[in-house]
C-alpha cells in the first residue's frame, strides 16, 4: 500500500507522497481540506488550540476509544485508521450547536475566541467519561487562554460534572431557553462525534491488513508497520544509519533539534508493543501510552498490595506533560528522549529508575538483551527495538514517594524531580536500603550514591542522622550551570528540601515536632470556585444588559473568522523569515542558492529586493519616531532579528527552510550585547530623558529614610493568534489582512515599503485572537513582508510567524526600574521622595511609555512631596512597545512597592500606610476598602492566619490588600459608521475600534440599539476597513469601547435627526415601517461620526479598584497557591457587566502570571533568546489562578465623565495584580522570622516571583531542616 488512509468528519481521506512527508495533521486540516475551526499556535502541546479528537481500536483494550490528540504534533502519515473530528462536526450553524458550545458561549467562556475550538474538542473527548467537577478541572492542563482567567471556562466544564453544584446546575437552567445569539434559537447537534461512520468498512483493506504501508518522496520515505519483524526487515533493506522511529511524535515538542531522517518508521500499531502482562513483575509494553499507563497503574494499585506504589507513580504521570500528549505519547518514547538528551529531566526514567525497573532490547536476530536504565543510556541504539520494561513488586518495607516541582501547576517540565524508594524495617525503623534519584540536577547525576550508603543501616527520624544525610546530599549534588534554568544552589536547595520533605511526609508523628508536620505535604489544591456580583437596570436595556457576547458562538464553533482562517487561495504561497545569529554587524552573503534548491522553495528576497522605505514603522505618526528595518542589511541590531524572507509553497515547509538558510556576516565586533538598565545606563548615548514630577514642598518630620531599587522585566504579550498576515494582490493594489490593532499603521507602513499609494493598500480586521497592545506596530513587520512578496511575485502571500520568531522578534512589555529614597515619619507618612523610573525601550524609543509611567506613579497618593525623574535607555534587544496598561503597570507597582517597604521601615500594617499617604480629594478608595473587608471578612481570616503561622514552620499563609487608581484619558480618533436597510429595518456598524476579545463589537452593537430604540437582534457588527475608518489612531488604553460607543451614539443622533420629520408626520409608525418610508423617500440611512479626544463631553477620570489576597507558600519548594482572591472594582455604569466582570479577571490572572512566571532569559553572551517557546516561557494556566475567585462590580456607580456613565475596564485588571509580590513577600517574611532573620530588615526578592526566587529570598538554612 503505498497511501494512508483516514476519515475526517465522516469523510474518507487518502494521503501519499504529493504532501509534504512532514505534514502535520494539523496543516493537513487547514490547508488541504479547508477546516480552519482547528488553530495552531505553540506547536508543542502547550496552547491545546490544535487539539481534535480521533477514534481508533486501542490495542490493550481491543474497544474503538475516541481521545483527545494535539494536531500540531501528529504527523498526518501517521493518522492511518483514524477517524478524526474536528470542531466543524461538534456543532455549527448549519449541524446545531452541541451543548458545551452553547454553554461556553452563554457563560462567557470565550473573549478572543482564538483558543475556544481547543476547549471544546478536548471537552468533547471527555464527555463520555462522567467526570466529577475535580477531576474535569485536572484534565485541562492541555489547554492555554491569555484573556479570561480561566474561572468562566472553568465553570462551564464543571457543568458537565456528574456532580455538578447547584450554582452550576441552576445556571445551565437559566440558559437552556437562550439563543445561540441574539438573533437565532439555539439547534441541538446530535451527531455522536465518535460513532462509526457509514463508510467504517474502509479501513478494511483487501490485501494483507497488516501489509507495510510505503510512500516514498524521492530521497526520504516513510513506512508504517504493523509488526515487529517488518521494521528488522526494514532495517536489513535500508540500513540503520539515518532512521527514526515515530509513535505520537509528541518528543518533538520536547527537543525541537531533532529533525527528521531519510527514514520514517512509524510503530504506533505493532499491537505486541502496547500490551502488558504480570509474572512476577509488571511488564509493560514499551509503546503503551501514558496516560494508559496512568490507568493501569491506578487500578493495579488497588488490587495489587506488592505494587501499590504504582499509585503513586500515576499521580506523577499526571503531571507529565498533559492529556492529549500523553493519550499518543509512549513510555519508549518518553525514554529515548533521555536517551537523545540525557539531561532531559524524563519523569518515567525517574520512576522506574527508583525501583529498578529493567528495560527489555531486541537487536538483529532476534536478540534479547535486558538492561537497568542507566545500562541503557549509554547502549547503542541503533537498529534496536525497546520491547518492554519490567517493573518489580515492592513489598510492605518499602516507603515510595516521588515529586515533580514545575515552574506551573500543569505542563511544564520540571525544575527538579526526585523519586525516593526506602526499604526500611518497620520494628526499628532502620533503612535497610535506600534509593534517591534526581532528575534535572546533571546530565550524568542519576543517583544520590553516597547519601544512599549513608542511610543504609541508620533510622534517619533523628536529627544528627538527617543532618548527615542532608550533609552528604549537598556534597554530591553538584548541578551544572544552564542560563534558561534556576541557578545550580537553587536547585541543589529544591533538592535537599525534597528529601526532608519526604522523611517528614514518614516520620512518626510521636517524634515529629507538632510545627513541622504540615512540611512532609504539598500543597493540595481544592476544587476552585467563583462569585461575580453586579447590579444591572432592565429599564436600560439593552444597555447594561450582561447579554452574552455577539461572536460567543461563532467562536466555540471555530466558525468565526481570524487572519489565517481566509480559505487557501490560488497559487498562494508562504513566507517565513531568516533570523541573525548575531547580535551586531552587517549581513554579507545570504546563501539562497542551496535553499532554492529544496524542491518547492520558490524565493528568497533580502534587504535589497525592497521597493520602497525598509522600515515597518511611519515616523510622524502617533508613537513612531524612528524607523526599524523589516529585513536588516546593514547595522544589525540584535541576535534574532529578521535578515531574509523565505518563500515556499507550504507554512512547514518555508518555516523550516528559513532556519536552515546559511548567512555570512561582516564587520562584527567582539563586544558582549546590553541586555539590561543597569548596562545601557553606563553608556551615555543610549540613556534619554523623560516626564517629571517636581515636588511641591517637603516635610519636615522626617524619622526614617528609606533606600530601595524595585525592577521589573519585560513580558511577552501571547496572544494564542500568532502575527500573521496575508496578503492577496487585488487590481492594482493590495487587500491586506493583517493581525491589527492599528489599520492607519498598516496602510502607510506597507504603501512606504512597496512604494505605492497608500490607497492602493486595503486594510480589513474582522477580528483579533488577542492583542494586549502587540498588535498595534510589530505586526507591521510581518505585513510587509506578507506584501512584498504578494507584489513580487504577483501570488497570494501567507506570512504567519511560529511562536519561537514570535517571541524572538516581537516587542514585549518594557523593563522598568525605579530607584528611590524616601524620608517619613514614625506613622510612615512620606515628607520627601526622590525618584528616578528608567524603561528599558529596546534598540529604539518608539512607542516610549515614560509619560504613562510618570503620570500612573503617584497612583492614590498625595504627590506633593514627590520629586520623580524618568529615563528611557536603548539595549541590544528588539524594540519593546505597549503591553496592556504600558507603563501605567509599572508605574503602579513601583509605588506600591515603595509603600511596601515604608510599612515594613516603621514597623505599620501596609493599608495604614497607604492610607496615611492617600489624596483626599476625589478618592473612593478608603470606602471601597471597608467594603471589601468586611464581604471578604478580612479580619476574621487575617486572625486565623496568624494562627496558622504560628503553627506551622513550613507552610505560610497571607492575606493582603492592595490598591489601584488608574487615570483613563482619551486619545486619538475613532470613527463609527451606522448604516440602516430599508428591506427590514435592520442595522450594521463598523468602526475603527478592533475587536480583539474586549466585546467593543457587543458593547457598540448594545449602544446602538439603545440609541434608536431597536431591539438588539437587529443590529449588526461587521469587520473593520481601513476606507471607513480613514486615519484613525490604535485601538488600545482600554477606551476603544467608549470611544466607540461615543461614535455610535453620534450618527444614531444624526439617524434620528433625519427621521425625525417623516416620524412626527406618521402615525406611531414601527420601526420597519419608519425606515421602509425613509427608504422610499431617499432619506440618507447612513450615518458617520469621528470621536475625536477634543470632544468637550469627553474628559479624563480615574478608575478605582481594591483587591484582597490570600496566598499559601511552602516554604521548602518554593511553591505557593493563591487560595483566595476578592476584587472590587468600580466599572461606573456598565454597559455589559458579563463582559466587565470576564475583563477584570483575564486581566488580573495576566497580571498575576507576570509578576510570578513570565521570565525573558537571554544569552549574556550572543544575545539571544533562551526562553522562545511554551515550555520554557510559562505563563498561568487554569489550576493556577486563585482558588476562590471573585470579582464585584461597584454598586450604585454612574460616572459623569464617561459614556453613557460607564467606565474603562481593560487594563486595570493587570494594575490590581501587584498585591501578589506583597502576599508572598509577606508569606516569606513569616518563614524568614522563624529562620531568625530580622523580621523588620527589608530584603530583596528578584520579580518574578518564580520558584527560584522565592527560594532564594526564604534562604532556609540547611541545618533548619530537623524533625524536633
Amino acid at each position: 500500500m503505498t497511501c494512508v488512509e483516514f476519515t475526517v468528519n465522516g469523510q474518507k481521506c487518502t494521503v501519499n507522497n504529493i504532501l509534504h512527508r512532514d505534514t502535520s495533521l494539523s496543516a493537513y486540516i487547514r490547508y488541504s481540506l479547508g477546516l480552519p475551526g482547528t488553530k495552531a499556535m505553540c506547536r508543542q502541546g502547550v496552547c491545546g488550540a490544535c487539539i481534535v479528537n480521533v477514534s481508533a481500536r486501542r490495542h490493550i483494550s481491543g474497544e474503538i476509544e475516541t481521545f483527545s490528540v494535539n494536531s500540531c504534533l501528529v504527523l498526518v502519515f501517521s493518522c492511518h485508521g483514524w477517524d478524526i473530528t474536528t470542531v466543524e462536526s461538534i456543532g455549527s450553524r448549519g449541524l446545531g450547536y452541541s451543548e458545551f458550545q452553547k454553554r461556553i458561549a452563554a457563560f462567557h467562556g470565550t473573549q478572543c475566541g482564538f483558543c475556544t475550538p481547543g476547549w471544546v474538542m478536548q471537552m468533547q473527548s471527555l464527555l463520555p467519561k462522567n467526570l466529577k467537577m475535580i477531576e474535569l478541572e485536572n484534565s485541562f492542563g492541555s489547554n492555554t487562554c491569555r484573556c479570561t482567567g480561566y474561572r468562566s471556562i472553568f465553570d462551564t466544564i464543571k457543568s458537565f460534572a456528574v456532580d455538578a453544584s447547584p450554582e452550576l446546575c441552576q445556571q445551565v437552567d437559566d440558559i437552556e431557553e437562550l439563543a445561540t445569539c441574539i438573533k437565532d434559537r439555539t439547534r441541538i447537534c446530535n451527531r455522536k462525534c465518535s460513532e462509526t461512520n457509514s463508510e467504517s468498512d474502509w479501513t478494511v483493506i483487501n490485501a494483507d491488513p497488516e501489509a507495510v504501508i510505503t510512500v516514498h518522496f524521492g530521497d526520504k520515505i516513510f513506512f508504517k508497520v504493523f509488526r515487529e519483524d517488518q521494521i528488522f526487515q526494514l532495517f536489513n533493506s535500508y540500513g540503520v544509519d539515518n532512521y527514526l522511529f515515530i509513535d505520537g511524535n509528541t518528543g518533538k515538542a520536547v527537543i525541537n533539534e531533532i529533525e527528521y531522517p531519510a527514514v520514517l518508521i512509524d510503530i504506533s500499531a505493532v499491537s505486541s508493543l502496547k500490551q502488558y502482562h504480570f509474572d512476577q513483575n509488571l511488564v509493560l509494553g514499551a509503546n503503551i501510552s501514558l496516560e494508559e499507563c496512568l490507568e493501569i497503574f491506578k487500578n493495579t494499585a488497588a488490587t495489587m498490595d506488592d505494587f501499590k506504589y504504582l499509585e503513586e507513580f500515576a499521580k506523577h504521570l499526571d503531571l507529565v506533560a498533559q492529556m492529549p500528549v500523553r493519550n499518543i505519547g509512549s513510555l519508549a518514547g518518553n525514554l529515548m528522549l533521555k536517551h537523545i538528551k540525557p539531561s532531559y529531566r524524563s519523569d518515567v526514567f525517574l520512576l522506574f529508575e527508583a525501583v529498578g525497573a529493567t528495560v527489555t532490547i531486541r537487536g538483529a536476530g532476534n536478540l534479547l538483551v535486558s538492561l537497568s536504565l542507566p545500562e541503557f543510556l549509554k547502549y547503542n541504539m541503533k537498529g534496536k527495538l525497546i520491547l518492554n520494561f519490567e517493573l518489580p513488586p515492592q513489598g510492605p518495607k518499602h516507603i515510595i514517594r516521588s515529586y515533580k516541582i514545575m515552574p506551573r501547576s500543569q505542563n511544564a517540565l520540571a525544575i527538579v524531580n526526585a523519586a525516593f524508594n526506602i526499604k526500611m524495617n518497620p520494628s526499628t525503623s532502620v533503612i535497610e536500603k535506600a534509593t534517591i534519584v534526581y532528575g534535572n540536577i546533571s546530565a550524568k547525576f542519576i543517583h544520590a550514591t553516597q547519601t544512599e550508603k549513608y542511610l543504609k543501616g541508620k533510622n534517619v527520624f533523628s536529627n544528627s542522622i538527617l543532618q548527615g544525610a542532608i550533609s552528604r546530599l549537598n556534597t554530591e549534588l553538584v548541578p551544572v550551570e544552564d542560563p534558561a534554568e534556576p541557578t545550580p544552589a537553587i536547585r541543589k536547595k529544591l533538592a535537599i528540601g525534597l528529601f526532608y520533605k519526604f522523611i517528614l511526609s514518614i516520620a512518626p508523628i510521636s517524634i515529629l515536632k507538632p510545627i513541622y508536620k504540615s512540611g512532609g505535604t504539598l500543597l493540595t489544591r481544592p476544587l476552585s470556585s467563583g462569585k461575580q456580583d453586579f447590579q444591572t437596570d432592565s429599564s436600560l436595556y439593552p444597555l447594561n444588559q450582561p447579554v452574552q457576547k455577539l461572536e460567543a458562538i461563532i467562536q466555540s464553533s471555530g466558525e468565526a473568522r481570524y487572519v489565517n482562517d481566509i480559505p487557501p487561495l490560488p497559487k498562494e504561497v508562504f513566507g517565513a523569515f531568516v533570523l541573525s545569529t548575531v547580535h551586531n554587524g552587517d549581513v554579507d552573503v545570504v546563501d539562497a542558492e542551496s535553499a532554492l534548491a529544496i524542491p518547492d522553495v520558490i524565493a528568497v528576497y533580502t534587504a535589497k529586493d525592497i521597493p520602497g522605505v525598509n522600515s515597518f514603522t511611519f515616523p510622524g505618526f502617533q508613537l513612531q519616531k524612528e524607523d526599524e528595518e523589516v529585513l536588516a542589511d546593514t547595522n544589525i541590531k540584535y541576535y534574532g532579528q529578521p535578515v531574509a524572507i523565505v518563500v515556499a509553497t507550504s507554512e512547514e515547509l518555508a518555516t523550516s527552510v528559513a532556519r536552515k538558510v546559511k548567512v555570512t556576516y561582516k564587520n562584527v565586533t567582539n563586544v558582549t550585547p546590553v541586555l539590561t538598565i543597569n548596562k545601557a545606563k553606563l553608556d551615555k548615548t543610549r540613556v534619554i530623558s523623560g516626564d517629571t514630577i517636581e515636588p511641591k514642598g517637603r516635610g519636615t518630620n522626617v524619622r526614617k529614610v528609606i533606600k530601595g531599587v524595585f525592577e521589573v522585566g519585560a513580558q511577552y504579550h501571547y496572544y494564542l493568534e500568532p502575527l500573521s498576515c496575508v496578503t492577496i494582490p487585488v487590481d492594482n493594489g493590495f487587500e491586506v489582512h493583517d493581525v491589527t490593532q492599528w489599520m492607519d499603521l498598516t496602510q502607510g507602513a506597507v504603501s512606504r515599503f512597496l512604494n505605492i499609494s497608500e490607497s492602493d493598500v486595503h486594510v480589513k480586521v474582522r477580528r483579533l485572537g488577542g492583542g494586549f497592545g502587540g498588535k498595534i506596530s510589530r505586526n507591521v513587520q510581518v505585513a510587509c513582508a506578507s506584501a512584498l512578496v504578494a507584489k513580487t511575485l504577483d501570488r497570494p502571500c501567507r506570512f504567519i510567524l511560529p511562536l519561537d520568531t514570535n517571541l524572538t522578534i516581537a516587542g514585549r512589555r518594557l523593563p522598568c526600574q525605579c530607584e528611590y529614597e524616601v524620608g517619613v515619619d514614625n506613622n510612615g507618612k512620606i515628607q520627601y521622595l526622590n525618584a528616578s523610573l528608567t524603561e528599558d525601550d529596546g534598540f529604539s524609543h518608539n512607542e516610549n511609555v515614560l509619560s504613562y509611567v510618570v503620570s500612573s506613579f503617584a497612583n492614590c497618593y498625595n504627590a506633593d512631596y514627590f520629586t520623580v525623574k524618568s529615563f528611557a535607555v536603548t539595549t541590544d534587544l528588539p524594540s519593546n512597545t505597549f503591553a496592556r496598561a504600558p507603563g501605567t503597570l509599572e508605574g503602579i507597582a513601583s509605588i506600591e512597592n515603595i509603600m511596601e517597604h515604608i510599612a515594613v521601615a516603621v514597623n505599620k500594617d501596609p493599608t495604614e500606610v497607604r492610607l496615611a499617604n492617600m489624596v483626599q480629594e476625589e478618592n473612593d478608595l478608603p470606602t471601597l476598602i471597608n467594603t471589601l473587608k468586611t464581604s471578604a471578612e478580612y479580619e476574621r481570616r487575617l486572625r486565623e492566619i496568624k494562627i496558622f503561622n504560628k503553627n506551622n514552620r513550613w507552610k505560610k499563609k497571607s492575606i493582603q490588600i492592595s490598591v489601584m487608581l488608574f487615570p483613563v484619558i482619551y486619545y486619538g480618533n475613532y470613527t463609527a459608521m451606522v448604516s440602516i436597510y430599508r428591506g427590514d429595518g435592520s442595522v450594521t456598524v463598523t468602526t475603527g475600534g478592533i475587536e480583539m476579545g474586549q466585546g467593543v463589537n457587543t458593547k457598540a452593537a448594545q449602544v446602538c440599539a439603545y440609541e434608536l430604540g431597536i431591539p438588539l437582534e437587529k443590529v449588526t457588527v461587521i469587520p473593520n476597513y481601513s476606507f471607513v475608518a480613514a486615519n484613525n489612531i490604535f485601538s488600545g488604553s482600554s477606551i476603544v469601547s467608549e470611544s466607540v460607543c461615543f461614535s455610535i451614539i453620534k450618527a444614531c443622533n444624526t439617524l434620528k435627526e433625519r427621521l425625525k420629520p417623516l416620524k412626527d408626520q406618521m402615525n406611531n409608525p414601527t420601526w420597519e415601517e419608519l425606515i421602509k418610508k425613509a427608504g422610499d423617500d431617499l432619506v440618507d440611512l447612513t450615518a458617520t461620526y469621528m470621536m475625536t479626544d477634543k470632544e468637550p463631553e469627553l474628559q479624563g477620570y480615574n478608575v478605582f479598584a481594591v483587591t484582597i489576597l490570600e496566598v499559601e507558600l511552602d516554604v521548602l519548594t518554593g511553591k505557593f497557591q493563591i487560595s483566595r482572591a476578592d476584587i472590587l472594582e468600580d466599572v461606573g455604569l456598565s454597559a455589559n457587566p458579563k463582559i466587565d466582570v470576564g475583563q477584570v479577571e483575564g486581566a488580573f490572572v495576566q497580571g498575576l502570571s507576570y509578576f510570578t512566571s513570565e521570565k525573558l532569559i537571554f544569552d549574556k553572551t550572543t544575545g539571544q533568546l533562551l526562553t522562545n517557546n511554551a515550555l520554557s516561557y510559562e505563563v498561568y494556566l487554569a489550576k493556577d489562578i486563585p482558588v476562590d475567585f471573585r470579582v464585584n462590580l461597584r454598586y450604585n456607580s454612574n460616572n459623569p465623565k464617561g459614556v453613557l456613565g460607564s467606565k474603562a475596564v481593560g487594563e486595570m485588571g493587570i494594575c490590581s495584580s501587584h498585591g501578589i509580590i506583597y502576599a508572598l513577600r509577606q508569606c516569606i517574611r513569616e518563614s524568614r522570622k522563624d529562620s531568625g532573620y530580622d523580621a523588620n530588615q527589608w530584603f530583596e526578592m528578584d520579580l518574578p516571583l518564580t520558584t527560584e526566587s522565592i527560594l532564594k529570598a526564604l534562604n532556609v538554612k540547611n541545618s533548619e531542616l530537623i524533625l524536633y
